[in-house]
C-alpha cells in the first residue's frame, strides 16, 4: 500500500497505522482539502454560509473529492516507467513533503514544522502560484529585476473562497462515456494585449498535425478522458495566426478554472494541424510557453539550448502521420476539388488565363472542364521538390540564410551542430525553401506555369494556397518533425524520442484505436481509462462530414478530418465517378511517388524510433 492510499485511508478512518499520527494535519488553505480530500477546518464566513452556497454546509472530509492522491500524482506508471504530467509539479511534491510528515514520531508539531525553506506545512500548501495548469483567480504579480511571478493575493476573493461550493457545482457526472461533456469557458477577453491570466489554465498538449491524418479523431478521443477537457474549439493556431494577441487571449479559448477543479481535470489541450510545417512556430511555442510556465521575466532573446533546458515546463507535442500517399490523395480531394466547386459554383472562379467562369453549373460540368487532375498537379510538384530538395540544393541555402545563418537565430547552434554530423541532415523548412516563387495572381505558383499553359481553362487560384500547393510535399514529414525534435527531444542521444513528443501513426489509430490511445495516455502521464466506447462510437470529421461533432461509424469510417485551412469544409458533397476518375493514380505515378517518398519515410522512422504500416 502507498503512503498516498495510506493516508487517504487513514482519513476516511478505514485505516490506522501501527505509530498513530499525534493528531489529523489540518491544511486551510486552498484548495487541497476539498480537492485531495484531507481533512480542513470548517471555516465560517459570510461568503461561505451565504444561502446562494447551498452546498457550504457540508463537511470536506466526508466529500467526494475530484481528486485522488493516491493515483492521480504518482511518479511512476505500472511498469516502473517516471509519469511526467505537465504543470503538476508543486502539488506533487506537497504531497510528498506533507505525507512524510505525517509519519514521522520525531516531529511533535507538525503544523509549525519548518521545511527547508523555512516554510510551515501551512504556508507550504499557500503559495503555490498555480493549481497545476490554472492560475488563480485572485492573483498579484510580485517584479524584480530577474524574477517575476503569480502569487496567491493577500485579499481573500469572497467568490472563490468556498472551493466546497466551487468543485461540486462544477462536478458534472458523465453517465455516458462515449460522450464529450464541455465546460465553461470565459465568454470573453477584453485585453488583447495585458497579460491577465487569473482563472485561466494552460494546455498541457498540443497536437500538431499533419493535416488529413486523423487530428479530429484523435483529439476527440483524447478529451474522451475523464481527467482531459477540451478547448472550446480544437484549432485555435494561436502560435500560427494570432501570435500578436496576448496569452491570456490564448488561455480564454481553455476550460475556466472552476471546471478544471470541478472535473477533477488534470489537462487540456488543443489540435491546430496548421502547426507542424512551419519553424517559427516550434520557436515561439518555446518562448512563449516556456516562460510563461516558469514564471520568469526573461529575455525572448536566445539560443535553442536555453529553450530546451526548460522544456519540461512546456506543453507535450503529439503528432499525427499517415501513408504519405494516402494523405496526398485525401488532401486533393479536400483542399482543391471542394473549395475549388466552391468558388466555381459561387460564380467566383478564375481561369489560369485569368478568365472568369459562370457559375451556375453543375459538379460534373465543373469537374470534367475547369479542375486539375491530381497526376497534373502531383507531377508538376515533384518536378519542383526534387530540384530543390538536392543536396546542397536551394533548399538547404534558403533555410540556413533564414534560419541558421545568424548566431543571434534560435536554430543557429542547431544547424551548427549538423554541419559537424555525418549522422544528422539539413534542416530544410520545406514551404518557404521550395513554395516561394510566385507568377501571377491567376498562376499564384511558378510549379504551375507549364500547367497553365497546357490547361488555360482550369483553376489554380484558391484561397487555400498553402496546402494546394504541397499535396505531395506535406507527406514528407520527416522534414517539418526534424525541427520540433531540435527543442522537444531529451539532450542525450539515447534519449531521442523520451516524453515531450510523440508521433502516432493514422493506420495504428484505425486497426486498434484502444491500444493507441493508451500509449498516448501513458505518454502523457494521465492514469489508465478504457478507450474502447469512446473509440467505438466512430471516427470524426471523416470523408464528406465536416462538423467537429460529427462521427462516421462502423466500416464507412476512415482517417480524414477537417483542416480549417480551407474555404470549403462546411460542404456536404458526394464523390462522384468523374472526381474519382481525377484523383486516380496511374502504375507509374505510384511508383514514383514510393520511390520519392522511401527515403524520407526511412528517415522520419529512424526519427521517431518505430516505423509505420505504409506502401513502399
Amino acid at each position: 500500500m502507498s503512503s498516498r492510499q495510506r493516508i487517504k485511508r487513514y482519513h476516511t478512518g478505514t485505516y490506522i497505522p501501527g505509530k498513530k499520527i499525534k493528531k489529523h494535519f489540518q491544511i486551510p488553505a486552498f484548495p487541497a482539502g476539498e480537492l485531495l480530500g484531507i481533512p480542513t477546518k470548517k471555516v465560517s464566513s459570510p461568503a461561505i454560509s451565504s444561502a446562494s452556497n447551498p452546498l457550504s454546509s457540508l463537511d470536506i472530509a466526508q466529500a467526494d473529492p475530484p481528486y485522488d492522491a493516491s493515483t492521480d500524482f504518482e511518479y511512476k506508471d505500472e511498469n516502473d516507467k517516471v509519469r511526467t504530467l505537465v504543470y503538476w509539479d508543486e502539488i506533487a511534491a506537497a504531497i510528498e513533503q506533507t505525507e512524510s510528515l505525517l509519519y514521522d514520531d520525531q516531529i511533535d508539531d507538525i503544523e509549525k514544522y519548518k521545511l527547508p525553506q523555512n516554510e510551515t506545512l501551512s504556508s507550504l500548501w499557500s503559495n503555490f502560484s498555480t493549481w497545476g495548469p490554472c492560475y488563480p483567480r485572485a492573483v498579484e504579480a510580485e517584479a524584480s529585476p530577474n524574477n517575476r511571478h503569480l502569487r496567491w493575493s493577500s485579499k481573500k476573493n469572497s467568490n472563490n473562497s468556498n472551493w466546497t461550493y466551487i468543485v461540486q457545482s462544477n462536478s458534472d457526472r458523465i453517465t455516458d462515456e462515449s460522450s464529450i461533456i464541455y465546460p465553461s469557458y470565459r465568454e470573453t477577453y477584453h485585453s488583447p494585449s495585458k497579460q491577465e491570466l487569473g482563472g485561466l489554465c494552460r494546455p498541457g498538449f498540443l497536437i500538431i498535425g499533419q493535416g488529413k491524418c486523423g487530428t479530429s479523431s484523435l483529439y476527440h478521443y483524447l478529451t474522451g478522458h475523464p481527467r482531459v477537457l477540451p478547448a472550446n474549439e480544437k484549432q485555435i493556431h494561436y502560435f500560427l495566426y494570432h501570435r500578436t494577441r496576448s496569452l491570456g487571449w490564448y488561455y480564454s479559448h481553455f476550460p475556466s478554472l472552476e471546471s478544471f477543479l470541478g472535473r477533477g481535470a488534470l489537462m487540456t489541450g488543443e489540435a491546430s494541424p496548421g502547426y507542424m510545417p512551419y519553424p517559427s512556430v516550434v520557436e515561439m511555442v518555446a518562448k512563449t510557453m516556456g516562460q510563461s510556465s516558469i514564471g520568469g521575466e526573461e529575455s525572448s532573446k536566445g539560443g535553442i539550448a536555453i529553450w530546451k533546458d526548460r522544456v519540461q515546463s512546456m506543453p507535450k507535442i503529439i503528432a499525427i502521420v499517415r501513408d504519405p500517399i494516402d494523405r496526398a490523395v485525401s488532401s486533393y480531394k479536400y483542399n482543391y476539388i471542394q473549395p475549388a466547386l466552391n468558388k466555381l459554383k459561387a460564380g467566383t472562379g478564375v481561369m489560369a488565363s485569368g478568365d472568369k467562369i459562370p457559375g451556375g453549373m453543375s459538379d460534373e460540368f465543373y469537374l470534367k472542364h475547369h479542375l486539375f487532375t491530381f497526376e497534373e498537379l502531383a507531377y508538376s510538384e515533384l518536378k519542383v521538390l526534387k530540384s530543390c530538395l538536392e543536396p546542397g540544393g536551394e533548399g538547404e541555402k534558403w533555410t540556413y540564410r533564414k534560419y541558421g545563418k545568424k548566431s543571434s537565430m534560435f536554430f543557429h547552434q542547431s544547424f551548427e551542430t549538423r554541419k559537424k554530423s555525418s549522422q544528422l541532415s539539413p534542416l530544410i523548412h520545406l514551404d518557404g525553401a521550395c513554395y516561394n516563387a510566385t507568377k501571377s495572381k491567376p498562376v499564384p505558383r511558378a510549379q504551375w506555369v507549364d500547367l497553365a499553359k497546357e490547361n488555360p481553362k482550369k483553376v489554380l487560384l484558391l484561397p487555400n494556397l498553402q496546402l494546394t500547393q504541397s499535396i505531395i510535399g506535406r507527406g514528407l514529414y520527416a522534414l517539418p518533425l526534424e525541427w520540433w525534435y531540435e527543442v522537444f527531444s531529451s539532450s542525450s542521444p539515447k534519449k531521442l524520442n523520451e516524453d515531450r513528443i510523440f508521433v502516432v501513426c493514422t493506420e495504428h489509430m484505425s486497426t486498434n484505436a484502444e491500444v493507441t490511445m493508451e500509449n498516448v495516455t501513458q505518454f502523457l502521464g494521465l492514469p489508465n481509462f478504457d478507450f474502447s466506447n469512446v473509440t467505438g462510437a466512430g471516427r470524426y470529421n471523416v470523408g464528406s462530414h465536416r462538423g467537429y461533432d460529427t462521427v462516421t461509424p462502423g466500416e464507412d469510417s476512415n482517417v480524414d478530418d477537417d483542416d480549417s485551412e480551407e474555404e470549403g469544409r462546411r460542404m456536404n458533397l458526394d464523390y462522384s465517378q468523374t472526381e474519382s476518375e481525377l484523383a486516380s493514380i496511374s502504375d507509374d505515378l505510384m511508383l514514383e511517388l514510393l520511390d520519392f517518398y522511401r527515403p524520407y519515410n526511412e528517415r522520419l522512422f529512424k526519427l521517431i524510433g518505430k516505423a509505420c504500416p505504409w506502401k513502399n
